[in-house]
């Protein structure tokens, strides 16, 4: 028996003992947190295409379980609240694969995937996303356990702990406030969404002179994400973003306005093209540029890691046995190590039978995807839980970007060219970025198994179960937005991740180029940001995101900060944070549902939307005096925390 399967339970206090068995799984668990996970994937699945990123569910989760225990008068309510929030995980673990690669489809025009075809690399790569995490478990949860912080689990362990009912309301509070917001603001147009220079006349001026353009989008949303990125990575997103457009866009149109571009099939001079359109044609790759680098500057940076874990996995592999987890602990016991190896390769296996039956021309290809997969999905999920560990985010899309340069550099040595080829590359993104998603996120959620005394297997067991069922969901949520709203033209998502993706695939599987001279300089930036010591990748996020979505995360972050330092008391501005964060999870869960239904009233041809009155720069002002009172409402909720109630709180 190795050392870390002996390691004493006195090292740690878990809430739910170790030496005791729990009712961890019952009914009551397993329908509420399956509920949760198909809601949450139809909910952030909106936001991921609206704004690019995906939210985790456990704050919401796990404050709204907490509140139903008290509702129903759950005698076991601590053992279930923690699976609730683990099951209904599963809803947005899944969604980097379905919402960063999927659209892409739709935004190439590319129609002839059924929806089938379109879940099964989600199912394969999302269950093996499990076995992986399952897999380095004890390395990174245990082991490990000083050396990774994992900052999401533990926020989440400590969520779980508080069992405090008064939490669970003031998130239902700004939950129903946020929906009503962001409904009257996708479905009456009340006031303006994107705030925006050009709606005035100095900005149309400052548009067309100097190239120059502000935006912001008021999202309640948004601003919840913001106060979670909180504001030194919110700064830093924001850079790169007017990097972007203040200091790129201008320089192109300088350097380039002699320039023939296409927009709309139609050839237009550079210097006479709109803003976005430069953006989209030239300055966005730049930003895919960043991307691709700080994803090889993460797998350089993490080799010994990965060389170590790697290494141990397969120590583990051979001398673990399904019976030696009756000796081990209840809150040591993991999925047998011989089903996870049997079950790693059979995803692999059944891919690669997929993709042979679906995308291959050959055996050629057939073999060397099946490589690529297996050999990309161990090293990237193992940077992904690493990155998840250090920071609680997961540079998931950086990392898909490298392994669609890098696939589709190869499967076109080998023949792939066109549609088919496009459709190839992007299926095996698609299980690919599944897998290493899930494996991030999911290895956070055992470090909350970890620290609250939950049992690991039957945390991996359900998990398998909610992520099927949260596949099928998100897949639908795709189809269901691309009939609303689409993914192209006015008024479209703008799935900005897909977007990145199908234009980086296009040129390369259409017998054209790729930019690559804007991906160097975006690469070479990236290695120079590195040598400075600012984090490459959140850089590089703002650079290929519109500015609207980039700039309501830096309001967020600065909410945040206001929030973190309005006492001179540190122990009452770290309780006002946590107090903000609700709001904001609330804000979140709310605005995302609230856009989902408006979502759901332009499929049935249901136009209440003021398109006139919204056009107006009295829209606009409208627009930024709700924001603010929204901005207003996240600080009062949060620095309401006296010291009085601090001091009861701390006691």
């Amino acid at each position: 028996m190795s050392e870390h399967e002996t390691r004493p339970a006195e090292e740690y206090n878990p809430p739910m003992s170790p030496y005791k068995e729990y009712q961890e799984i019952n009914a009551y668990v397993v329908g509420w947190g399956m509920f949760f996970a198909a809601l949450f994937a139809l909910a952030v699945g909106y936001l991921s295409l609206k704004i690019g990123q995906t939210v985790d569910a456990f704050a919401p989760v796990s404050v709204l379980a907490m509140g139903m225990a008290v509702l129903f008068k759950r005698k076991n309510a601590f053992p279930e609240t923690v699976h609730i929030q683990a099951i209904a995980s599963a809803g947005t673990n899944i969604l980097g694969g379905t919402m960063f690669i999927l659209p892409a489809l739709f935004i190439l025009h590319i129609y002839g995937v059924s929806y089938w075809e379109m879940v099964t690399p989600i199912v394969l790569g999302g269950i093996l996303g499990v076995f992986l995490a399952t897999m380095f478990r004890r390395y990174f949860v245990e082991e490990m356990d000083k050396a990774y912080p994992f900052p999401s689990g533990r926020a989440a362990a400590q969520v779980l702990a508080c069992n405090e009912g008064g939490a669970a309301k003031l998130m239902v509070l700004s939950g129903f406030i946020a929906m009503c917001y962001d409904f009257v603001l996708n479905s009456l147009g009340w006031w303006k969404e994107v705030i925006t220079t050009t709606t005035f006349q100095w900005g149309t001026a400052l548009a067309d002179k100097h190239k120059l353009l502000f935006s912001l989008d008021n999202d309640a949303a948004l601003l919840g994400i913001g106060y979670f990125t909180g504001l030194r990575y919110a700064c830093i997103i924001a850079a790169g973003s007017f990097f972007a457009w203040v200091v790129c866009i201008p320089v192109v149109y300088y350097l380039g306005g002699d320039h023939l571009m296409v927009i709309k099939g139609q050839q237009v001079l550079l210097a006479n093209a709109p803003v976005t359109a430069v953006f989209n044609q030239y300055v966005r790759h730049i930003g895919i540029g960043m991307l691709a680098m700080a994803g090889v500057i993460g797998l350089l940076s993490m080799s010994k890691v990965v060389g170590g874990v790697v290494k141990k996995a397969a120590t583990d592999m051979f001398s673990s046995r399904a019976a030696g987890q009756e000796k081990l602990l209840r809150t040591q016991q993991d999925i047998p190590m011989n089903y996870l190896v049997i079950g790693t390769f059979l995803m692999v296996v059944l891919f690669t039978v997929f993709f042979h039956l679906t995308c291959s021309e050959n055996l050629t290809q057939t073999l060397l995807a099946f490589v690529i997969v297996l050999i990309f999905a161990f090293m990237l999920s193992v940077v992904g839980i690493s990155s998840i560990a250090f920071t609680g985010n997961e540079p998931v899309s950086g990392m898909t970007i490298f392994m669609i340069i890098v696939s589709a550099v190869i499967m076109a040595s080998v023949g792939m060219s066109g549609d088919s080829g496009i459709v190839a590359i992007l299926m095996m993104a698609a299980f690919l970025c599944s897998t290493l998603s899930v494996a991030g996120n999911f290895m956070s959620e055992q470090k909350v198994a970890y620290l609250t005394g939950a049992t690991p297997r039957k945390m991996q067991q359900w998990q398998l179960v909610s992520i099927v069922l949260a596949s099928f969901v998100s897949v639908g949520v795709i189809i269901l937005l691309n009939n609303a709203y689409g993914f192209t033209g006015e008024g479209a998502l703008q799935a900005p991740q897909a977007n990145a993706m199908a234009a980086i695939v296009q040129p390369m599987m259409g017998g054209g180029e790729a930019p690559w001279p804007l991906y160097m300089a975006g690469a070479f930036f990236a290695v120079i940001l590195w040598m400075i010591k600012i984090p490459p990748l959140a850089f590089a996020l703002g650079a290929y995101l519109p500015m609207g979505i980039n700039t309501p995360v830096l309001v967020g972050g600065i909410v945040s900060y206001l929030v973190s330092h309005s006492s001179k008391d540190d122990a009452i501005n770290e309780l006002r944070l946590s107090e903000g964060s609700t709001v904001a999870s609330g804000f979140v869960a709310g605005g995302a549902i609230g856009s989902l239904i408006s979502a759901v009233l332009h499929i049935a041809g249901i136009d209440w939307f003021m398109k006139a009155w919204e056009a107006t720069p009295a829209a606009t002002y409208l627009g930024i005096v709700a924001y603010l009172v929204l901005c207003a409402f996240i600080y009062k909720m949060a620095v309401r925390i006296k010291e009085r109630k601090a001091e009861n709180k701390a006691e």
